[in-house]
């Protein structure tokens, strides 16, 4: 039921449905949040929801998408974060910081004026959406270790400076980073993070072990792009089938759930996102690799109505529902789905 309470760890969701991590463009340009940014959050502590990821945090000023964007590489921003956080603690619904590199998938061209950042990604290559239009630079193996360690480091301050409740998420999709080394279209790299499936995915299993050994019993997940598909095309690049193997990799880890979604994509897999759930058929392949790991899985993308979201959980497609775009719109969204 979308009502049934589930515990992760040592956490408790309200509901099965996660408010999924949405870009506010809130912060100001040292990435702390605003007073828009509480305005924002708190509707979203009342509007419903079972637990939410909050938006993508960079670990490393390499790592940025955008000049706004909130960050986790420094004690005092990590700090910032905790009046917001506190909003849903005090409400005892979950919230996970999302962890993220973007790579050659920023989007802020402002960024480039910045002299702490640099643009880089696996192989030096843009991403088939290239949002900032500009050459990257291939990592050097050292640079890749530093970014290991990045993501550990943001998420000992999530949990201990931030106090997100509901530990942390590892944003694998959508292009970015950690999607770059997952793809074929975006890894060409001949050493040990590149070519070979287990080569390609090496980053995010390392990222994985490091985050989960420096936030102890906090929750761990990622958020899985299965699939390099834009709409109404066939795979190109990284396949279902591979990343089925990644989910069930990740589950042996220890990973607690994993979010599905899209990797080198525009979100929907078809011309029509009105409630069609586009990602279950991701959802449900991963959740029938992972279940027998004690592992759960949330399913999100073109979900608008309560009927779909039932349809989703009753048929052990996922555990929960990821709910984004609709509840931007409308923080009383799911008042009508009666949970």
């Amino acid at each position: 039921m979308l009502n049934d309470k589930i515990r992760i760890k040592g956490i408790e969701t309200q509901n099965r449905i996660i408010s999924e991590p949405i870009v506010s463009d809130s912060g100001d340009n040292e990435g702390l949040p605003t007073l828009k940014t509480m305005e924002i959050y708190e509707a979203y502590a009342n509007a419903g929801v079972g637990m939410l990821v909050m938006e993508q945090h960079a670990v490393h000023p390499w790592g940025r998408n955008k000049i706004n964007q909130f960050r986790l590489y420094d004690d005092d921003s990590a700090k910032a974060m905790e009046p917001l956080t506190k909003l849903f603690r005090e409400k005892g619904i979950p919230i996970a910081a999302q962890l993220n590199f973007s790579g050659a998938g920023a989007s802020g061209k402002a960024l480039l004026n910045e002299p702490d950042f640099k643009l880089f990604s696996p192989s030096g290559l843009r991403t088939p959406r290239d949002l900032i239009q500009t050459d990257s630079l291939a990592l050097e193996i050292d640079q890749i270790n530093e970014i290991i360690q990045s993501f550990a480091d943001a998420a000992k301050r999530a949990v201990e400076l931030a106090k997100y409740s509901g530990g942390v998420q590892i944003y694998a999709c959508h292009g970015y980073l950690i999607g770059q080394f997952l793809s074929p279209l975006t890894n060409i790299r001949t050493d040990e993070y590149g070519g070979t499936l287990e080569n390609r995915a090496r980053i995010l299993f390392q990222i994985t072990e490091a985050v989960k050994n420096a936030i102890g019993d906090f929750p761990v997940s990622v958020r899985l792009g299965a699939s390099d598909q834009m709409p109404n095309e066939g795979e190109k690049g990284l396949t279902l089938k591979e990343s089925v193997w990644i989910a069930e990799q990740l589950a042996k880890m220890g990973v607690d759930w994993i979010g599905v979604s899209g990797n080198h994509c525009i979100y929907g897999i078809g011309a029509d996102d009105n409630d069609t759930a586009y990602f279950s058929p991701y959802a449900e392949a991963i959740r029938k690799a992972v279940e027998k790991y004690g592992v759960l899985v949330d399913c999100a993308g073109g979900i608008r109505t309560s009927k779909t979201a039932k349809r989703l959980i009753d048929s052990g497609t996922c555990d929960f529902v990821g709910i984004g775009r609709p509840l931007i719109k409308d923080k009383s969204y799911l008042l009508s789905w009666n949970l």
